[in-house]
């Protein structure tokens, strides 16, 4: 809609008012968001009349058809009458199936055959469909045929070209949270895979069995510990242990925080 708004002498804020007058009603009569965007550009920048004015106007005329198909419209204009009419000027507006067709395809194939009809013909079609008070925004419209033509040609145009762009986005942002997935996976591998863990652990028990050897090479753990006291023992025993408690401690930590961003991408 922003790109017909561009092009044409309608502005966004007058196609956007257009727009909520009569979009469910253009909707439930098969009138497509760019048909009904460059039907209000068109008859907007024909008529220079309020934007909510022929938004309302185009909402009574499909309303009118749609009271024309269930036989309560409130002219006497049934709807044998009205198909009948209409194929006078070589216009089916029924399906195989018997039921209305689109009226976006139906003004669309109007508008082709616009200019072979005489002034007459155009007045006494505009009437069947859109009635006695509406009829002239009708004329609005197929009179400036080439406007909407170009009209909804741009807003088919900016359609495809918005969808290319997010498809190209998605596509980036689908890579790049897959390499930050991988890259995650990789650290998480790296700190507790097997073989890391067991490195570690062999080191510890290497640097205890170490320990161990220089201790007993002096003539045991007791007969040097007794020469500092008891107070010695106490304390030295306290910091292998709380060393060894923080490190394992750590690691674990490392571990629960590793898996759970895991879990989290």
């Amino acid at each position: 809609m922003a790109a017909v708004a561009a092009t044409t002498a309608s502005d966004l804020q007058e196609l956007s008012t257009g727009m909520s007058k009569v979009a469910s009603a253009a909707a439930a009569m098969g009138v497509g968001e760019d048909q009904l965007a460059a039907q209000l550009s068109t008859i907007i920048s024909a008529t220079r009349e309020a934007p909510e004015t022929i938004g309302t106007s185009l909402k009574t005329i499909y309303a009118r058809i749609s009271d024309i198909q269930a036989g309560m419209a409130d002219d006497g204009v049934d709807l044998g009458y009205y198909t009948g009419k209409m194929a006078e000027f070589g216009v089916n507006v029924l399906d195989a199936q018997g039921h209305l067709r689109d009226m976006g395809s139906v003004i669309e194939e109007i508008g082709g055959k616009w200019e072979g009809m005489n002034r007459e013909q155009q007045i006494t079609l505009a009437q069947t469909m859109a009635g006695q008070r509406q009829y002239s925004r009708l004329i609005a419209l197929f009179d400036k045929w080439d406007e909407y033509t170009k009209s909804l040609e741009t807003a088919r145009n900016a359609q495809g070209t918005l969808q290319k762009q997010q498809d190209i986005y998605m596509e980036s942002t689908a890579a790049h949270l897959q390499t930050l997935k991988a890259a995650t996976e990789n650290i998480y591998d790296s700190l507790l895979d097997t073989d890391t863990m067991n490195t570690l652990v062999d080191g510890l028990t290497d640097a205890a069995n170490l320990v161990a050897t220089f201790v007993d090479s002096l003539g045991g753990g007791i007969l040097i510990l007794s020469s500092l006291g008891s107070i010695g023992i106490t304390v030295f025993s306290q910091q292998i242990a709380k060393s060894i408690n923080t490190t394992i401690t750590n690691f674990e930590t490392a571990k629960n925080n590793a898996e759970q961003f895991k879990q989290a991408l």
